[in-house]
Order: C-alpha cells, then structure tokens, then sequence
C-alpha cells in the first residue's frame, strides 16, 4: 500500500521519480506526486495514475529541474483522493516536504494542537501534520540539526511510519525513518536513493541498506549515516554534543533480484508470467533444500531451521518437533497455504496444527506458551497484522518462524528462524507463485518434522521427496495444454456472477484459493466451500448455470462423498467444472467440463490443482477487460491496518 521514491545525486530527478513511481503501481494507489529542491521547494501532485502526473511534469518543463527530490503513490485513508491529499505534503512557506506510507494514530490532537498555534492545514490527511510538526519543532530548538528535529517529532507521533524529508535549506540532505512502514536505502555509485520497495531501486542499484524500526537514516552526497531515535533524542537532550550514529546493524546487501524479473518479459500482464513461472519459481525454492544422502536417500535440508537457535542449542526444527502446537498466522492467500501446510504437517507430522487470521489473531489475544510455535507467512514480509502476531508469539517466549518472499524484509528480521521461498519478484497484485511456494515450503517443513517425530521413515521420506521433486516438470510440461483449455471454459463463464468452489480435506484450502483469486481480478462474486457440506446450505445458491468448481481427485479419502455432491450439484442443472487426475473417466457426461491434472501424491495435488483455478481467474477477467495486475480497491502489501 502506497509507494515512496527519493533520489539524491547528479541527475535529473524528475525523470527518475516518475519512473520509479512506475515500478511502484502494482502496490495500489489512487494518486500520485512529487516534489523537487529548490527555492522554494517544488511540486507536482495528481489524483489517478502516474501518467497523469508523468503529463504535468513534462508540461512544467524547466521548472521542475533538479538532482534531488522525493516521490509517492497514496492509497487514501485520511480523506478522499484528490490533489490537495496527495503527497508530499508542505508546510505553507514550501520549506518542508514530506512523503509518508503508515497511519499517525494520534493526528488529530497534534492538528488540533498546531491550528492553536496557527499553522493552516490544506488536506485531510494525517501526514500533513509532520510536516508542521517538524517545522514547529525546529522553531523550538533552532540549533538542532534536521535530523534531531525529524527524530524529536516523530517521538511525538503513535502510529506507524516510512517517511523522507526534503528540505528547502539543505540542498544536499535528505532525512528518511520507518516504524512498522519499510524503507530502504539504495547505495549507487555517487548517488543514493530511498524508497519502500526494491523494485523502484533495482534498475540503479543491487546494494541496499535496511533501515530498522526506530531508525532514522541522514542521506547526503557525501554518504549517509543510521541513526536509533530515541537514543539521538535522548543523547540532544542531555547535552551530548557528538551524535552517534550506528550502522553496524545495518550492513549493505545485495538484493537477490534482476531487472528482468520485475519486468513483463513479452507477457501480456505480470500476473500471466507468474503463473506461467511456476515451475521456476518451484525449482528455486526447493533447490538445495532436496539433497541426496550418501546411500542415495532423498532428505530435505532447510538451512533457516536446521541451525542452532542458540550457542550449543537445539535448532529451530527440533524445537518445532518437540512442540505443544504449531499455530499458522496469516492474511489472505498466505492464511490458505497455512490450511494447506495445516493437513500436511498434521498428517505428516502428527503435531497438532492452529490456522489464525492475523488480524483476527492479534485483538482476541489467545492463550500462547513457551511450548508453542507461531508461524508466521507473508509473501512480501511486510503484513501489519502478521508482524504483530509475531510480537505477541515473542512476548509470550514462544517460537516465532518466518515463511516470507522478500529477503531482509520485516518478518524475515524478525523472527527466530524461517525459510524464504526464493520465488522471484512477484508483481501482480493477485498472488501466484508466491501461494505455490509457499505451500512447497509448508510441504518440505511438514516432511522433515514427520521425519523428525518418527512418524515416517527414511524410505518414505525419500518416496515423497522424489515425488515433490518432480512436481515443477509435471506442471510446466501441461501448462501449454492448460492453458488453452482453460480459455475456452473462460469463454463460457465470463459473464457469470457469481460462482462456487469445491474442495474436501487438503483441497478444500484450494477451493478457497481459487474463489479469492476469481473474485479479486474479475469481480465476480465468489466463494468456497467443502464439497461434503454441499447439501448443508451452498446448494440453495444454485441455479441454473451457475459455474460450480469441484476438485475430485481420486486419492482424496473423502472421494466418493465428493462424487455424491457432484450428482447433487448437477441435479440442481449447475455449471460443473470439475478437477480430476489423469486417467479419471467418472465426470465424463456428468460435468460441462473435465481438467485432468497431472498424477502425484496426495500431499503435493495442490500444487498442480491451483494452477488451472489461476488460469481461470486470469483469463476471465482478460476477457472482461479487468485491469488485472491492479484490481481495484486492492494493494500487494497491507502495511497498515
């Protein structure tokens, strides 16, 4: 949600902000804008998409020249989307400008507060009080540096925050923080930039430095320097002349991503190349994780649990073994892969296995122990609501885990260990292979406490892992076939209404998955349910050609139940499309139309069942000409609540 851009250097800004702000879109917005050094600070600011305003800069000119400047795309929450609400915001003099991503809690008392004092306010927002509040504060103590000024208000502030500040007497400064908001810095051959993704970063630099919670980061020319905020406000107030910046715990790394991978690639829509990068995207996350024993023997290796948390102590997988329970925290896609991984490790593992919606989790405060283990999954690793399910986890002391997509995010920080899935960038807002590995690394976690416990052997270990091993070829030697099949169903149902997905045990999660992508890209109302509770209200929903989805594999134990609801269905004259393994001929006549999926074991059919549901989903809202890598209303990150 929302998007931050600076850049400070020798180049012209303008063309470099708007390029980035490009890079950002996928994250959802409602407007955009950007400000540029000068005497007095400049700015240009439209509501709707960034070609709006690519448009009025490029009308401006001249005027707008510079080498550093600050960029955002807003996703409104304080007041509607309009130019006045778009960032940055000003104070009135144009000596200050702020960009900011997150909510200040707390921003009616301090406008209430600063109005007392006479500062005007010209947008609803929350933001534009930083930017008076940092010019009040400087008021107050005239001698401080900008960045003491910055640290101090923000002090003030409650709430969460990435925010970069440009000032209209430091030509060579630019002043960024986060609070529970991510912000990055970008170390580029004389140049630096700052923004809340890597994607706007990558095309100038590799190196970035992570700022951390309660970080301030000062950014010249001439380098930068990290600051702890409370420590640089405590040492101004004492009197300690000399500030002391650390940036030990916050070391340049190199982002593990290609230009390439943030572009389309001859794909008509990014969500179209990641569907079709599966079997990659597979390939990468399982790499090195499956590895031959001397006798030949498949095991898994999950080198983020197989360390010792501790001097001499047990790694976070023997922790794990020897759980009370394990309890999944999420939020949308990732909160079904947690289903997913729920069956697997259950099944598998024989250890007792909670699934919680994050935001659900975090306010009903659930009883939590040592014994427990809280894992915690995000594809961007960034989610508000599950880096709070995570403090609550280690407030309790219990065990925090990290299944995440984006290296050195948050979550990835935070937590005691994890496994990052290696999936690529994933830039639709719709998400794809990010979903499929994370239920692969659900899967090899599951396998490896199964192991671990006992409750399956070498032997088996290896059957499975060959198994899992050979998923990424069974899908990318259909996907071709898939996918024309798939658009002809597409034809027949894109103008449906609504529709319905059925699913029974560890394809129920499925189902789930594949009304939620349905609904999220093409607008059409949808929704899952186990295929066993057909007769127990969904089926009052159904009419006469309503598309039904049903997922009947042939090992699923609930088999023949799921059959039985089929009859029921089309009974009732629905629309069936049903998912079937290979070789299958039970539907034949009885559904309108039959996807046979390539064979495997039962645990890994997910993997391959959610596909044709992406397939669907993308090609139904193609056709109804949905605006598919940006669905409305919707973001890629929830970064605040």
């Amino acid at each position: 949600m929302c998007g931050i851009f600076a850049y400070l250097g020798d180049r012209q800004a303008v063309a470099l902000l708007v390029a980035a702000l490009k890079r950002l879109e996928y994250r959802g917005y409602d407007s955009a804008g950007i400000g540029i050094h000068g005497t007095p600070l400049k700015m240009k600011k439209k509501v709707g998409k960034v070609a709006n305003l690519e448009d009025a800069c490029l009308s401006a000119g001249k005027e707008l020249e510079g080498t550093i400047g600050i960029a955002h795309t807003r996703w409104a929450t304080h007041g509607k989307p309009s130019d006045e609400n778009s960032h940055p915001h000003m104070t009135k003099e144009c000596n200050i400008a702020v960009v900011h991503n997150g909510i200040i809690e707390n921003y009616r008392t301090l406008r209430e507060e600063l109005e007392r004092k006479g500062y005007k306010f010209v947008s609803q927002t929350d933001t534009e009080v930083l930017a008076h509040l940092v010019q009040d504060i400087r008021k107050s103590i005239p001698q401080a540096t900008w960045a003491q000024v910055v640290a101090t208000a923000l002090q003030l502030t409650q709430g969460a925050y990435g925010v970069v500040f440009l000032f209209e007497d430091s030509p060579d400064l630019l002043i960024g923080a986060r609070k529970g908001s991510p912000l990055i810095l970008g170390v580029g051959a004389g140049e630096y930039m700052l923004a809340s993704d890597a994607s706007a970063i990558i095309e100038h630099t590799q190196d970035v430095v992570y700022i951390r919670d309660d970080e301030l980061v000062e950014v010249q020319r001439s380098g930068y320097k990290v600051y702890n905020m409370p420590d640089h406000v405590r040492r101004m107030t004492e009197g300690i002349s000399t500030p002391r910046a650390d940036g030990s715990l916050n070391p340049i790394v190199r982002l593990e991503m290609s230009l390439e991978e943030i572009e389309k690639g001859g794909y008509a829509h990014f969500m179209l190349k990641e569907i079709m990068d599966q079997p990659n995207a597979l390939r990468n996350a399982m790499r090195g994780r499956l590895v031959r024993t001397e006798g030949e023997l498949m095991r898994i290796k999950l080198g983020g649990l197989d360390k010792p948390l501790e001097q001499g102590g047990k790694s976070a997988l023997a922790r794990m073994a020897g759980a009370k329970r394990i309890i999944i925290a999420a939020c949308g896609t990732s909160w079904h892969s947690g289903l997913i991984g729920k069956y697997a490790i259950e099944v598998l593992a024989k250890l007792p296995v909670e699934v919680e919606y994050a935001s659900e989790f975090r306010y009903r405060r659930p009883l939590l122990c040592e014994e427990d283990v809280v894992v915690a999954i995000s594809q961007s690793g960034e989610t508000a609501d599950t880096l709070e399910a995570i403090k609550m986890g280690q407030e309790n002391k219990a065990l925090t885990i990290g299944i995440v997509n984006v290296v050195g995010s948050s979550i990835g920080r935070m937590t005691d260990a994890g496994v990052y899935l290696h999936a690529g960038p994933e830039i639709g807002v719709a998400s794809t292979k990010a979903f499929t590995c994370q239920v692969a690394a659900l899967l090899m976690i599951a396998l490896e406490l199964g192991f671990e416990r006992g409750s399956i052997s070498a032997a088996e270990l290896h059957e499975y892992c060959e198994a899992l091993n050979e998923v990424p070829d069974l899908i990318e030697s259909w996907l071709g076939k898939l996918d024309q099949q798939i658009k002809v169903i597409a034809k027949y149902f894109r103008l449906a209404s609504n529709c319905l997905f059925a699913g029974c045990g560890i394809h129920f999660p499925v189902g789930l998955e594949g009304a939620l992508k349905l609904k999220e890209i093409s607008y059409i109302h949808a929704e899952g349910f186990p295929a066993s509770e057909v007769k127990h209200g969904p089926l009052t929903l159904v009419r006469n050609f309503i598309p039904v989805v049903c997922i009947a594999m042939r090992s699923d134990p609930a088999y023949e139940h799921i059959k039985s609801s089929i009859r029921d269905l089309r009974s009732k004259d629905a629309a069936l499309i049903v998912l079937t393994d290979e070789g299958n001929e039970d539907f034949n006549g009885e559904a309108s139309f039959v996807v046979h999926c390539p064979k495997t074991k039962l645990p890994f059919e997910p993997l391959i069942a959610a596909v044709p549901l992406q397939l669907l989903s993308y090609h139904i809202a193609n056709m109804r000409h949905c605006a598919i890598d940006q669905p409305r209303n919707l973001a890629k990150s929830v970064t605040v609540e």
